[in-house]
């Protein structure tokens, strides 16, 4: 169990920060009671600010006129003529050539047969001594 005199200690230290907070408690609302009940004006200022606007004017410096003015022209015509034109012709003709080609020839190689040993091992069982009663 804790000793009776700190537990008292810690007792009047909660209530003394208690009552030490209590005061700004009240400020704070007092302060906001007087802030409502004043009422605010706004008073409106005027500011001039200079502002520069730039205007481009664009002027053409060759103006054209439409006129409508009728034009005649007169076209000759010639009657076609007739023109000759040689064309050669070229023909032509398939000649037949002999062409040489070459068979080849098989030639025969000889390889000597390659004689195998193979040798295989059977197992051969041994004899067993068994008694007959």
């Amino acid at each position: 169990m804790k000793d009776l005199s700190s537990t008292k200690r810690i007792r009047y230290l909660l209530i003394l920060a208690i009552l030490i907070t209590l005061p700004c408690y009240c400020l704070g609302l007092v302060v906001l009671r007087i802030n409502q009940t004043r009422p605010t004006v706004v008073t409106p200022t005027v500011t001039l600010t200079p502002t520069r606007t730039a205007t481009i004017t664009l002027t053409p410096y060759i103006t054209f006129t439409p006129t409508e003015t009728p034009t005649i022209t007169k076209t000759g015509t010639q009657p076609p003529t007739a023109t000759p034109t040689d064309t050669a012709t070229v023909t032509l003709t398939p000649t037949s050539t002999a062409t040489r080609t070459a068979t080849p020839t098989p030639t025969e190689t000889n390889i000597p047969p390659t004689a195998t040993n193979t040798r295989t091992a059977t197992p051969t069982p041994t004899p067993t001594d068994t008694e007959t009663p």
